[in-house]
């Protein structure tokens, strides 16, 4: 598969404003006060010892990640479909398990990991207009109009489907360890820490392609910002259903899956 991921203004600007857009258009719509009613997370009496509980399983998941990748956990098939349908989610729940295993021993709610099935369908509305926000913005700005009916054609196929649980999974992730920083070190941290260091994760990519110190300065603010813009938005919404179908779909836009 051809990928479009690349360290260069031309991937990650009109990615940037996709996302930013997207934002854009949830708060746009809550202070319309057309969103969904926000759940109230109650805190944690013990703070830090969530937070590194949170991290344990977060090791934990790359662990058992790893035991997938060396194929220790349930085998493929000699039926992809069933592979698709059966074992690549399944896996994906075992994989992700930590974080569950831990909201039972914590006796934590849902609601802690940005999860509430109240005006789901609303969500899920939301989720598929804001997608299109996105797409229309990426490829606009990419010339690449003409990739609309691909990425159409491309997100209810059952190949590409089969990759939604792990996506989703991810934004549990992600949602779960923020929730847990943010009880320890408060909004500001729990936002600006994971959004520093995304960006920093890419910063040795960019000098291995040889790019110039401007170019690693503006991928580096515009990568910052990009997840400032995402994990702000998910912290306001209190909801992950709505993203993790706008993360799929720009996954698609992307061809990351």
């Amino acid at each position: 598969m051809e990928t479009i991921m690349q360290s260069n203004s031309f991937f990650i600007l009109p990615l940037t404003l996709a996302y930013l857009s997207i934002c854009i258009a949830w708060f746009w719509l809550d202070k319309k006060g057309k969103s969904w009613p926000l759940e109230s997370i109650k805190s944690t009496s013990r703070p830090w010892i969530d937070l590194w509980i949170g991290l344990s399983a977060c090791i934990a998941i790359m662990g058992i990640g790893q035991l997938y990748s060396a194929g220790y956990l349930i085998p493929r098939s000699e039926s992809t479909i069933f592979n698709q349908v059966v074992i690549w989610p399944l896996n994906n729940v075992i994989i992700f398990s930590p974080i569950f295993l831990i909201l039972i021993i914590r006796r934590q709610s849902l609601k802690t990991i940005f999860i509430s099935f109240k005006s789901i369908e609303r969500k899920l509305l939301f989720g598929l207009i804001a997608s299109i926000i996105g797409i229309l913005v990426f490829t606009g700005l990419r010339g690449e109009w003409a990739r609309i009916p691909e990425i159409a054609r491309s997100s209810i196929q059952l190949k590409t489907l089969s990759n939604f649980p792990a996506i989703f999974f991810e934004n549990v992730a992600l949602a779960f360890l923020f929730v847990r920083l943010k009880w320890a070190t408060g909004i500001k941290w729990a936002i600006g820490i994971p959004a520093v260091l995304f960006a920093f994760a890419h910063v040795p990519g960019s000098i291995a392609e040889g790019d110039p110190a401007s170019h690693i300065l503006i991928f580096f603010v515009l990568t910052g910002c990009l997840t400032t813009f995402i994990l702000y938005t998910a912290y306001r919404s209190r909801d992950i259903l709505w993203l993790g179908v706008v993360h799929y779909v720009m996954d698609i836009v992307i061809k990351a899956i």
